[in-house]
């Protein structure tokens, strides 16, 4: 069984009490016949339909403005104040049956996810990718299959159109300047 947020979007996004998010973390790398904005933009926009809000210019704008390669957009799920506090909530109602009720669904994990791209000699890579915030009261992976679905429809666009060279998971990142790296979320956001 895999959680849906249940009511809600982006900083608004509640999570029904029967859910199984899966083990896997992280996000992926794609290769793409596209321009960078372009394929940023189409990823934004698959994230956004799947339950993220969209996390405005600031961080594209801060990006652009240092002389990066890299073209950015971030994405947001959850919100810290309200995890704890409903991540408080769930604690004393869970298995008292409350939680079936939606006003006990505690908030979904704080989570900001970036799509960057960059144009390479193969085509425009795309790297998309989530951090979970340690400040946030949910420990759970609820992002996880928000960003597999968004990753999913952006792969099936690109195939459909024959312009998807490659694809991979990653399980992790370096902090090799990329936008989607720690070093750069926390730096530029200011995201823990």
């Amino acid at each position: 069984m895999v959680a849906v947020i249940k009511r809600g979007s982006g900083e608004d996004a509640h999570v029904g009490p029967v859910r199984w998010n899966g083990l896997t973390r992280g996000g992926a790398r794609l290769v793409v016949r596209d321009d960078p904005e372009s394929v940023v933009r189409r990823a934004r926009d698959a994230l956004v339909a799947a339950g993220f809000t969209d996390g405005g210019e600031s961080f594209s704008t801060a990006i652009r403005e240092s002389a990066s390669e890299w073209v950015a957009q971030d994405v947001r799920l959850g919100d810290v104040a309200r995890s704890w506090k409903r991540g408080v909530v769930e604690f004393f109602a869970e298995g008292t049956g409350l939680e079936l009720f939606p006003k006990f669904w505690r908030g979904a994990t704080p989570t900001v996810v970036v799509a960057c791209a960059r144009r390479t000699p193969e085509g425009s890579e795309l790297v998309i990718y989530p951090h979970y915030s340690i400040r946030g009261g949910a420990d759970r992976n609820d992002a996880a299959p928000l960003v597999r679905r968004a990753v999913q429809d952006v792969s099936d666009a690109y195939a459909a159109s024959g312009a998807l060279l490659s694809s991979a998971k990653l399980l992790s990142i370096k902090n090799d300047g990329s936008p989607a790296s720690q070093a750069v979320v926390r730096e530029v956001l200011g995201w823990r």
